[in-house]
């Protein structure tokens, strides 16, 4: 990798050679081209610096996706800070944990964030709060020297947390190396021409920052929203021409889920990135007009595996592609030995070029050791490696369902339960048994008019699921609980919760209110 396609130097370049061209337009606010994104970020550099904060420090952020998270971003890269990314909808002992763990002294914010921020200063470690739009960081007219940035693939671009579906979240360091494979991946599968970019995703992940990278990797421009609005969609992608998405698992079925309309097709969208591939991915490709890609990430390890468009269909569901060139992958037990051909393992990764993983969690050491093992990073996800050499996602090693002696995958189950036609989105857990292994939880979501009948839901999945992956316990609720940015289930609320009031039970046909006392 040139260090040249570090994204403050791409900036740089691009606001010297294309400088009134647009490089974002938030559909807020207003759009920005990339000189005044450049001389934006050396104002809000010098505002910084006006405030302490040199190079090498790191500052904590609570700035929701928009022109000015953008401003911060790259005005730290020009001081040579680090921007440690928190989630704007982080508050009480999450948020706290966010600061302890940043190792920064200065938060960043905007407004409307400031009292949940206050609420847990105590013992935080943060003795400077800045509120960007009350201080106004480009009022002064002071701004860094106009000089390309020294920035190399081996820097940190930024700090993020992981979604914490499985725990506290972590500050996952990413590397410029790490952020150019994630946003490289895939670009020769779109037109020659300037692209037109969607990406309505907060800073605080992985896809937020997509946006500006996308678009100064290609000379580009991309349109910004605050938060994914599935209404909001097919307008914004419509009225400001977009050619190119990024679709996750739920937006994709938000999406899916729209009444059909004639013109679904009259729309300029050419390319989508779909994470994962959906088993309707034909029908959507075909209803909305448009080519799609898959890869494989995670915020730690960027997007290392790659899907092309002839592959990314209905009948690879669960196909990740094949690694990058300059990433290996392994399939090993739980002692890293590599597993037999055919076998499900967890998927390790190792780079043949430095830099292209996270370095480690921040304020975490044991988990980062935990992590980076014998010379691998450990996904923590399980797959199974196909004659072609494809990869194919199997479940969280954490998800996995173990019952009457034979292994569930909670992805192969949901995805028997969203075949059902009254079933909009489904979790399967695992819940302790009496008698030993464990019993099978699902969580369902009705699709909007429709009623999900737990019996005959079972009754369904009989015709469809091996016998002992049948789940004992059916619960229809209104919403999963999800990750704020990303929108990942949080199986672990719903072990948690368990066997509650609602559930119902195959063993006797009734709810578990009817047969046991409320959880206390």
């Amino acid at each position: 990798m040139d260090a040249r396609d570090t994204l403050p130097r791409l900036v740089w370049r691009r606001a010297h050679e294309m400088p009134e061209d647009t490089a974002l337009i938030s559909v807020e606010q207003s759009a920005a081209s990339w000189s005044q994104l450049w001389l934006a970020a050396r104002q809000w550099g010098a505002w910084l610096s006006s405030h302490g904060v040199v190079s090498g420090d790191k500052v904590v952020t609570l700035i929701p996706q928009s022109l000015e998270a953008n401003y911060f971003w790259m005005g730290c890269c020009a001081l040579g800070a680090v921007e440690v990314s928190v989630n704007c909808e982080f508050r009480g002992e999450w948020l706290r944990h966010a600061l302890l763990t940043s190792g920064a002294s200065t938060v960043v914010l905007s407004r409307r964030f400031a009292d949940q921020l206050m609420q847990v200063l105590d013992g935080s470690g943060i003795t400077q709060v800045l509120i960007h739009d009350e201080d106004l960081p480009h009022a002064s007219g002071n701004s860094l020297p106009d000089i390309e940035p020294d920035l190399h693939p081996h820097n940190l671009a930024c700090v993020l947390y992981t979604s914490g579906t499985t725990g506290q979240s972590k500050a996952a360091q990413v590397t410029w190396a790490q952020m150019h494979m994630t946003w490289f991946a895939g670009i020769g599968f779109q037109r020659d021409t300037p692209q037109t970019y969607y990406f309505p995703y907060a800073p605080c992940h992985l896809a937020g920052r997509g946006a500006l990278y996308r678009a100064a990797l290609t000379g580009g421009r991309s349109v910004i929203r605050e938060v994914f609005s599935t209404t909001s969609f097919w307008y914004d992608v419509r009225t400001r021409g977009c050619t190119w998405a990024l679709l996750y698992a739920s937006p994709t079925r938000f999406l899916a889920n729209l009444p059909a309309q004639p013109d679904d097709a009259d729309n300029p969208l050419e390319l989508v990135l779909m994470c994962p591939i959906p088993r309707d991915a034909d029908a959507l490709k075909r209803r909305f007009g448009f080519e799609a890609y898959s890869v494989y990430g995670m915020t730690e390890v960027g997007a290392p595996f790659l899907v092309a468009p002839q592959d990314t269909t209905s009948a690879s569901t669960g196909c990740c592609g094949k690694p990058v060139d300059a990433v290996q992958a392994m399939l090993a037990d739980a002692n890293d030995y590599p597993v037999s051909a055919g076998e499900t393992g967890e998927l390790l990764l190792r780079s043949h070029e430095p830099w292209l993983f996270t370095p480690g969690y921040l304020g975490a050491s044991e988990a980062s050791a935990r992590i980076w093992r014998n010379g691998w990073f450990h996904t923590g996800d399980l797959f199974r490696l196909d004659a072609s050499g494809n990869y194919f996602y199997q479940d969280r090693a954490k998800d996995m369902i173990r019952r009457r002696g034979e292994n569930i995958s909670s992805f192969e189950l949901e995805a028997a339960v969203l075949s059902h036609p009254s079933v909009q989105e489904a979790a399967a857990v695992a819940l302790a048994s009496s008698v030993g292994d464990e019993d099978v939880l699902v969580a369902v979501v009705p699709r909007a008019g429709q009623v999900v009948d737990a019996g005959q839901l079972i009754t369904y999945l009989r015709d469809i699921v091996p016998r002992f992956a049948v789940p004992r316990y059916v619960r229809v609720v209104p919403a999963l609980p999800k990750t704020l940015v990303t929108m990942r289930v949080q199986k672990q609320a719903i072990r948690t919760e368990g066997v509650t009031p609602d559930t119902w039970d195959q063993a006797t046909g009734l709810m578990a209110a009817a047969t046991s006392p409320a959880p206390r």
